[in-house]
């Protein structure tokens, strides 16, 4: 906990350190050595060591008595000038860093202790007073979800809070800050709630670093591969498949569901999540595969997803509540007979609050 606490606190002060900094700040420490010279005026340092050795430092102001002073006077007005223009900024940087909040929603569910906090690790590029908002989706089974039934209501709880901090100032001075660790279903449902509430900054735990991340790696280009439309045919109810993270397998499937199939997998699993126009780009191709299948008369779309927190909340956002199917994401457990026991219905296409269902 301390030590936390103290690497906070260095990366802080080196932040502040090596924070940018206007024009007036370079021009002022410019104005410091000349002011110096020329008020040092002639001065000489002479030291004898037991009468043996000497050593001399001078110097001699080559400057005309005319000009010396007016140019103190001028270089000082400098100094002065750009002293003030430094602390208008200053002033200007707290009000608007005051007036601007950013609201840092961090879902937890896969692990019993608390972590990182995710309101530190928000960039300081993003201005504002941080307010945190746990989204506490934990029921103190190392990340077993016993009563799934219990967890919806916090989904909804932590959006009217985001709500009542958005409506307390400007949505223009309001940052949205969402990232998680917690079960697939509650997460997309999450950004199928949250959808509304604007531009959202997404952030996800790297834990090869074990530590929260932003999404800015350059897009490798890698994008789903569709599989399983042309099988469809009449059927109203459908298996989406999405593989991102894991492969979804066949033989998982077959333990739950008898559906027709329809695949959308990335040709290397473990490529890089971590740009956010792919996984935009993902998102976008997920939109139009449930579009298809809209198109084809699904009535239902059982959506087993294999993908980082990042990535199931991405695709929450961008699917669309009003003109597709019904959705239901579902949970994977390994160790039962069912390896889809239960999912989320989302508040979609009519439905206005979310529900459990069993298999």
């Amino acid at each position: 906990m301390y030590r936390e606490t103290i690497d906070w606190g260095v990366r802080e002060f080196l932040k502040y350190l090596f924070r940018p900094k206007g024009f007036e700040g370079r021009v002022a420490a410019a104005c410091v050595p000349v002011l110096v010279a020329l008020l040092g005026g002639n001065w000489l340092v002479k030291a004898t060591a037991k009468g043996e050795y000497t050593f001399e430092i001078g110097s001699t102001n080559v400057i005309p008595a005319w000009a010396q002073w007016p140019l103190v006077v001028l270089f000082t007005g400098i100094f002065a000038f750009c002293v003030w223009v430094g602390w208008k900024r200053f002033n200007r940087e707290n009000e608007l860093r005051n007036r601007k909040k950013v609201v840092v929603v961090e879902g937890r569910g896969l692990r019993e202790d608390d972590g990182s906090s995710l309101a530190a690790a928000v960039p300081a590029e993003i201005v504002g007073h941080r307010i945190p908002v746990i989204l506490d989706l934990r029921q103190r089974r190392d990340g077993v979800i016993v009563d799934p039934v219990a967890l919806l209501p916090e989904v909804d709880t932590t959006r009217r809070i985001v709500q009542q901090c958005s409506k307390q100032n400007d949505r223009q001075d309001v940052t949205l800050v969402y990232g998680g660790l917690t079960s697939v279903p509650m997460t997309f449902l999450t950004g199928v709630v949250f959808d509304d509430e604007g531009n959202i900054v997404v952030m996800d735990w790297d834990r090869t670093r074990e530590e929260w991340r932003t999404l800015d790696r350059a897009d490798d280009g890698q994008r789903f591969i569709v599989e399983g439309l042309e099988d469809v045919g009449t059927s109203k109810e459908v298996i989406l498949a999405v593989s991102v993270s894991y492969l979804v397998r066949t033989e998982n499937i077959a333990t739950t569901f008898d559906h027709p199939v329809v695949r959308l997998t990335l040709p290397d699993v473990t490529s890089s999540h971590w740009s956010a126009s792919k996984q935009s780009a993902l998102a976008q191709q997920f939109y139009d595969t449930a579009k298809l299948l809209d198109g084809k008369g699904v009535a239902t779309i059982h959506v087993i997803l294999a993908a980082q927190n990042s990535v199931a909340f991405n695709l929450g956002r961008r699917y669309d509540k009003r003109n597709l199917p019904n959705v239901v994401v579902y949970q994977f457990e390994a160790d039962m007979q069912k390896k889809y026991p239960w999912g989320v219905r989302m508040p979609v296409n009519g439905e206005y609050q979310p529900t459990i269902m069993r298999t």
